[in-house]
């Protein structure tokens, strides 16, 4: 992030410590394998040939590489980016004893720490690999999540928080203001409802929801407190607020429980330009309002999202942010870190640059937001209120190694109840019961 938050060692950072002192999951798939093979001639070979396991947002970076390194030897692998499958697939490998990647994209950040701990031990340190000068030149706060005990395990691709995306022809049109706080946003969607039914001012669906609302009021929904401990109390009032925040707005359908990809939504809500606004990410206007649902140039615009009543400064939650990975059993680690900072640092037009998020490199994101500011898309330059929310992502939205269930249990619970119209308050106790058990099984211990 671009202005680091009031502590001295941030919660990615907690996050990845507790990874790192306990035994995930993914020790049942690596079994006595467990990863502590290295390279076959200790990382070393400038010949052998890379492979990068990317997803097809990635892909046009990393062909781009290839071609601005025609004597590089590098095989593009898709692949899935479900939380935990990535290490899923690094255990089996490690049964195998073959078929590593040399670099990897992680679409959940919170997958370093499974790949950085035991028994995987599968991400390289890149300490000695990246110059501590292109360290440097992230923003701050966006490494903290790849360091533990020092050492550097991974490179921030994009950061990702979330902003008040508005449609600013619209707001005109049916005369509104830009709410500033939660309580004027509910008012608004109320006032909206009545006015201009079939119009939409938010989504609950998958990230979309916890990470806007949840993350951003603060909710200790994933709170870790120490190496193998976390806090989950759906009690608190930074919780139960944001249920009462949500139902009247989910009665009257100004807040959907549809996911804001379902090809239904895309079609029925995003393309027929019925947002008038939406909690999101900032790669949200690029890849969700511009690239899916094509609304006319000049109408998008960002805000900082609105405060709690009675919080001293607006807090925002967080949507992704990529980060890149190195094998510690590549054969050529220098060319695998290689690459890893190619595709977080570069400027090449096909490069981070072209992508629909902010990237972390402070000057590469320099060069994003200005080609952003020059976008007729936007009916105002973006970059000011994403970089503003860069430094406000609440401090206790952790990195957790049970993501995958975590985001299960809440379309279970909370999602579920809010597609049938039903009390949201009342998804919270049942929510707490499903996280309690999977953040058990992944080896925390749980407090409220």
């Amino acid at each position: 992030m671009f202005t680091n938050r009031p502590h001295s060692k941030g919660p990615r950072s907690r996050a990845l410590a507790a990874a790192l002192s306990a035994v995930t999951a993914v020790s049942v798939l690596a079994g006595c394998a467990g990863g502590s093979s290295g390279g076959g001639d200790g990382g070393g070979n400038a010949d052998a040939t890379l492979t990068v396991w990317t997803d097809d947002t990635r892909q046009p970076a990393v062909e781009a590489y290839v071609r601005a390194h025609p004597q590089a030897r590098v095989k593009v692998v898709l692949t899935s980016y479900k939380a935990g499958e990535v290490a899923q697939k690094i255990a089996l490998a490690d049964r195998a004893g073959k078929g590593w990647p040399d670099v990897v994209f992680l679409g959940s950040p919170s997958d370093v720490s499974a790949l950085a701990a035991a028994p995987l031990r599968f991400a390289q340190p890149l300490d000695e690999l990246v110059p501590e000068q292109t360290r440097r030149q992230f923003a701050k706060g966006t490494l903290e999540g790849c360091t533990y005990e020092g050492k550097l395990f991974c490179l921030a691709n994009d950061t990702a928080p979330v902003v008040l995306w508005t449609n600013e022809t619209l707001m005109k049109q049916f005369g509104y203001s830009v709410p500033t706080t939660w309580a004027e946003y509910r008012e608004l969607g109320v006032r909206l409802g009545k006015e201009h039914p079939g119009y939409v001012i938010g989504g609950i669906n998958d990230v979309s929801g916890y990470g806007a609302f949840f993350g951003g009021s603060g909710c200790p929904d994933r709170e870790t407190t120490g190496p193998t401990d976390i806090r989950i109390d759906l009690a608190d009032p930074r919780c139960t607020r944001v249920a009462e925040l949500l139902q009247p707005l989910v009665e009257n359908g100004t807040v959907t429980a549809s996911s804001p990809w379902d090809p239904t939504f895309t079609e029925e809500v995003g393309k027929k330009n019925t947002i008038l606004m939406y909690p999101a990410a900032g790669w949200f206007g690029e890849y969700g309002f511009k690239g899916s649902y094509k609304i006319p140039d000049g109408q998008l615009a960002a805000h900082p999202v609105p405060a709690w009543t009675g919080d001293s400064t607006a807090t925002t939650g967080a949507m992704g942010g990529g980060l890149w990975v190195v094998s510690r059993h590549s054969r050529n680690v220098k060319g695998a870190a290689d690459i890893a900072t190619w595709l977080t640092t570069s400027d090449a037009p096909e490069g981070i640059v072209a992508a629909s998020a902010l990237p972390a490199h402070t000057p590469t994101a320099q060069k994003w937001c200005a080609a952003r500011a020059a976008d007729r898309f936007y009916a105002a330059d973006p970059c000011p209120a994403m970089l503003d929310a860069a430094g406000r992502i609440a401090e206790n939205y952790d990195y957790i190694r049970f993501e995958g269930q975590f985001a299960d249990s809440y379309a279970q619970t909370f999602v579920a109840t809010a597609s049938r119209k039903g009390d949201l308050a009342g998804a919270l106790p049942v929510w707490q019961k499903q996280l309690v058990q999977a953040a058990e099984n992944a080896g925390y211990k749980v407090s409220r």
